[in-house]
């Protein structure tokens, strides 16, 4: 009787992976949906900016520009399975960072009025016993599905650069672009905390939460460990008349390089784009600061030199703001990641300490 019950279990397994199998997809190219995230006009659509064109990017931040943080293919389908066929450039690495972040795909569906996470997927790295490579095989981002009409959005890795990408559903199901509910465009320049290190997710870093809670569109140019206040950026930025821009800019450089950069860095922007509202975020307290007394010291130095450098910096310049909220990701600890980046908990707290202040003042600018 077991060795009865055990083939029939053997052969109901093996005829569901055929069933599975005999699926019949049709691929849609991502881009003719609605790729939504980025400002610059580049060669490679999945590109934030087009890196052949600033010189003066080293090969880290031209490379950390290439890769997606902040992009998100927008589209309603019935179908009750979604995958997803892509080619992948460059892929970075971050330790803080789980790989269904730093290089697979997550998927939010609209329910009750509120886009809820429905799935989180990579494939393994290296190659098949064929010399395939293993991340860029068809893989299947969620199935069951009820079958009815779904708004989603698909999040891009966020520490890779894609070369293409196909959406897949099953023959007879529908897919078509989906309008975008996210208003203004808004760039969102900074550190790994705004690239996302330490998300779970893609759809989990401070900037995706913060576009959610307020139909903003926020348009990543995160810079992990790179963000640095360069006169390049500063360039960059201003080359995309922004409505408006929010600026993680004191995380990474060193107090000199604060005092030396800061107002190149918004000449750059004001040379490009006069008058758009550009706020200042205060850097986040850093967990592994708490029994290193050396690391206490140096953080906060830096704060204390930003906190006094930006009001002179908002009176010298108009439209210039900084949202000074102290400890935006809290001081319990229960949000690092690794004593330096948030968890995906740490980011929702940062965007809902800083939501008010920020909509706020962009809405003296008719922004909301």
């Amino acid at each position: 009787m077991k060795r009865i019950v055990l083939f029939v279990v053997a052969l109901s397994l093996s005829l569901g992976f055929a069933f599975a199998q005999k699926v019949e997809l049709k691929w849609t190219d991502a881009q003719k949906l609605n790729h939504i995230g980025k400002m610059c006009k580049t060669k490679n659509p999945y590109n934030r900016v087009e890196v052949n064109d600033y010189p003066e990017l080293n090969k880290t931040e031209a490379n950390l520009l290439k890769t997606c943080a902040g992009q998100a293919i927008l589209f309603e389908t019935d179908a009750k399975e979604i995958w997803v066929r892509a080619k992948y450039g460059y892929r970075g690495h971050n330790r803080a960072m789980p790989a269904t972040a730093g290089c697979g795909f997550n998927l939010f569906i609209e329910h009750q009025n509120e886009y809820k996470w429905a799935a989180s997927v990579v494939n393994g790295d290296g190659h098949d016993k064929d010399g395939n490579s293993k991340i860029e095989k068809p893989l299947r981002v969620i199935r069951n599905m009820d079958g009815s009409n779904h708004k989603c959005i698909l999040y891009l890795p966020l520490f890779a650069e894609l070369t293409h990408l196909e959406i897949g559903v099953p023959e007879g199901a529908k897919i078509k672009a989906m309008k975008n509910p996210y208003r203004h465009n808004i760039a969102i320049f900074g550190s790994s905390f705004t690239h996302g290190s330490g998300a779970t997710c893609a759809g989990m870093t401070y900037p995706a939460f913060l576009m959610r809670q307020t139909g903003l569109n926020l348009n990543s140019f995160g810079m992990s460990g790179n963000s640095k206040l360069q006169r390049v950026m500063g360039e960059i930025l201003g080359g995309t008349k922004a409505d408006a821009y929010i600026c993680d800019a004191f995380s990474n450089p060193s107090i000199q390089q604060i005092g030396e950069r800061i107002r190149p860095f918004l000449n750059e922007i004001r040379k490009r784009n006069p008058k758009a509202p550009i706020i200042f975020l205060r850097t986040i307290y850093r967990d592994g600061r708490l029994f290193d007394t050396a690391a206490e010291k140096k953080e906060q130095d830096r704060m204390e030199y930003v906190d006094n450098l930006m009001k002179e910096i908002c009176a010298e310049y108009s439209d210039v703001y900084f949202i000074d909220t102290p400890n935006q990701t809290g001081t319990d600890g229960l949000t690092s990641a690794d004593g330096v980046h948030p968890c995906s908990w740490g980011y929702k707290r940062w965007a809902d300490t800083i939501q008010p202040k920020v909509v706020e003042i962009l809405s003296t600018y008719n922004i909301k």
